[in-house]
Formats: C-alpha cells, sequence, structure tokens
C-alpha cells in the first residue's frame, strides 16, 4: 500500500488534487497520505468483491448447465 500511495502521489494528477486539499484542510503529508491509504483499500475491496460475485455467478451459471 504504502509504495502504492506514493507512487500515485508522485505520478497521477487526481491523487495529486486529493493530497493537495487534504493539505489544504490542515492535515500533514503523512495524515494525507493515510487517507490515500484507506481510499486505495476501499478501490482494492470493490475489485474483490466484483470478482467473488463474478465467480459466484460462474458457477451457478456451471451448475445449472449441468
Amino acid at each position: 500500500m504504502h509504495t502504492i500511495t506514493l507512487i500515485r502521489m508522485r505520478l497521477d494528477p487526481s491523487t495529486k488534487t486529493y493530497v493537495a486539499r487534504k493539505i489544504a484542510e490542515g492535515k500533514t503529508s503523512r495524515d494525507a497520505q493515510r487517507c490515500h491509504k484507506r481510499v486505495i483499500c476501499r478501490q482494492i475491496f470493490k475489485i474483490l468483491e466484483r470478482a467473488d460475485r463474478n465467480r459466484l455467478s460462474n458457477v451457478e451459471e456451471l451448475a445449472q448447465a449441468a
């Protein structure tokens, strides 16, 4: 997570604006990184959740076909 955060803070324009907004709110750079790590965790969780749902629907389709 730390590496993803650092790279996105360096290269991704939307992440740069997010971090700048958090710093403008009075947070330190480290606090802004922590907030961004939470955002990344939520994004990854949603991706994994979707993949799990797709896998379950594929299993149900296979069971119905059999």
